[in-house]
This record gives structure tokens, sequence and C-alpha cells, in this order.
């Protein structure tokens, strides 16, 4: 009993010593670690494996049969192409396992295929070496694929002309997300048309989420055709800016001062803002009537961005009134000095 015992212990905790570490957690490595992959193609050969053992095996029992003998052509015809079906559906499951464990790598992020490019070229894919396997499928049982060809040649014209449409926005979904110009996440903002955070991508629209928290759904040939500012594809960090106007009587050296004073204390006051960055003050432009200004404070990101803009628009009024450095609205007329009497 006692050798029985010694002899089962080390294999059981050989088997441990595979499947965890120190306290039962999995052996596995991060996402994307080669072990994983040699998991993930040992489970998508598993199925058309066994099918493959089960098909040989059968068809060459049915060899054996002697009033099967007169249909041997059929036969093997029909053995390879169950062999073929069953290679090309092992092929799709090894792609796919290659391809999602490809992107699911932490260095794949941003790149042209990740995490979010992967199911469109997964789809793609599949429907080629499906389509392909069908066609050698066919051609072994002797079916003419000519004529098939031909036909869905022409079905296929039509089909196209007929969803010409969709199609288009078809094609523009697959050149964003292969692009990675516009991902799910983003924060961008259409020339002349709506602005807000990506939520998905689909086929034919892509849907925004604006500051109102409804829905906005873009077609995707109208996004992909348009100018686009992504405001998180670069940095986090963006500029909260103010535009506004003095009169032409302001002293501008006193302006510029007053204004860079209080967008340094909404930098230093504010948790929105980034701290450390110097705030920017610029005159712009001599306009009729007033003469514009700019002010920016970076903020530490798209959605902190309004929040500073709020409190510095307050402090910039506030401060300019204070010290009567008069603003002028745009587009409005200077006040009329009415004669005495």
């Amino acid at each position: 009993m006692g050798r029985d015992r010694g002899g089962v212990r080390p294999r059981a905790l050989g088997r441990r010593s595979r499947t965890s570490v120190g306290g039962g957690a999995p052996l596995g490595g991060p996402p994307g670690d080669p072990r994983d992959l040699d998991d993930a193609l040992a489970e998508a050969l598993r199925g058309p494996l066994v099918l493959l053992v089960f098909a040989q095996a059968l068809f060459l029992a049915l060899g054996t049969l002697s009033y099967i003998e007169p249909h041997h052509p059929r036969l093997q015809n029909a053995w390879l192409a169950v062999t073929v079906a069953i290679v090309t559906v092992a092929m799709q499951r090894i792609v796919s396992r290659l391809l999602a464990w490809y992107a699911s790598r932490p260095g794949a992020a941003g790149r042209r295929l990740d995490a979010r490019t992967a199911p469109l070229i997964h789809r793609a894919a599949s429907v080629v070496i499906l389509l392909a396997g069908a066609i050698i499928v066919l051609d072994t049982l002797g079916i003419q694929i000519s004529p098939l060809l031909a036909g869905l040649g022409i079905g296929g014209l039509a089909v196209a002309l007929a969803l010409q449409p969709l199609l288009v926005n078809l094609f523009a979904s697959s050149y964003m997300l292969s692009d990675a110009s516009v991902r799910v996440g983003d924060q961008i903002e259409v020339a002349g048309g709506p602005a807000g955070r990506v939520d998905d991508i689909g086929w034919w629209a892509t849907r925004l989420r604006n500051a109102d928290n409804n829905i906005v759904i873009v077609p995707n040939s109208l996004l992909a055709g348009s100018v686009v500012t992504n405001y998180t594809a670069g940095a986090a960090a963006m500029d909260a800016s103010v535009t506004l106007s003095v009169t032409y009587d302001a002293d501008l050296a006193r302006v510029a001062d007053v204004l860079a004073t209080e967008a340094r204390l909404v930098r230093d006051e504010e948790p929105d803002a980034t701290p450390g960055v110097e705030p920017v003050v610029r005159f712009t432009r001599f306009a009729d009537t007033y003469i514009e200004v700019v002010v920016r404070v970076r903020a530490q990101n798209f959605g902190d961005a309004a929040a500073v803009r709020h409190v510095l628009m307050q402090r910039l009024h506030a401060r300019l009134t204070a010290e009567r450095l008069f603003m002028r609205v745009p587009g409005a007329k200077p006040p009329e000095i009415l004669p005495n009497g």
C-alpha cells in the first residue's frame, strides 16, 4: 500500500505542477503567450482529427464489403471529398485561433490587427477558406463548377447593383477597421456633422453617443468620406480653449497679463487640468469692432476639457469685469451716443 501511494503521489503532483503554481494559479502565461497558442491549436485540431480518423475507418470498412466493390470509384471520390472538407474545416479553425492569439498579444493594440480588427479579418479569411474548400469538394465529386461560377458571377453582379448602398457602407466599415482611423471608444467630431463617443462600428453604420447621451447613427460611407477630428487618437491631454474679444481701447499688455494669471489659477486649482503645463494667451486677429484673443489651458482628456473650459470662462469674465476691461460681443454694434436734450 505504501508503494502504491508513493507511486500515485508523484504523478498527481506532476499533474498539479503542470496546471498550477503556488496555490492553484493556472500556469498559462499572459495573453499571446506561445503556450496559449499551442493549447489553442490543439483544441482547434481535436474535433477535425477525430472526424478524420472516424471517416478513414468508415471508408476502409466500407471498402472491404463485396457488394460495395462495383461502386468503388464513387466511394473513392466520396472519401476524398470528405477528407478535403475535414481538412478545410481544420484550416479554418487554425487560422481563427492564430488570428485570435495574435490579436490578444500585449503589443497588438493599435496595430493593423488587434482585438478590434481581428473579427473582420477572421470573417473574411473564414469565407475565403470555406469557399475554396467547397469548390474543391464539388470538383472532386464531379460537379462542373465552371457554369456555377459563371452563374454566381452574373448573380453576384445583379446583387451588387441592387445592394450598392449597403456594399458601400460595408467596405467603408472594413476600411475604417483595417486602417484603425476610428475605433470603438474614440471621441470624434464629423466636420459639419455630429460629435460623440464611438459606441459601435457596424457593417452599415457607426453609432455615436453624443453629449446628451443620445445615440447618433452615422452611415459608414459618410464617415469614411468626411473630415473627422479624432480627439483620442493621439495623446489623451487636450486644450480647453476660450475665445473672447476686447475693445480697441483696451491695454493689450494688461489684458494678456490678466488672462494669463487667471489661466494659471485654473490650471493650479482645477483637478481636471494638467499640472505643469503653461497656459497660452494669444491675440489672433483684428476685427471691425474688437480684437480677438484665445486662452488655452491643458486638460487631462477630452471629457475634462469641458469642465476646465466652464471654470475658465467664469473666471475670465469675472476678472475682466472687475478690471473694467470690457469685452466686445462679435457682431454687436457699439452703443449709440444720443445727443443731450
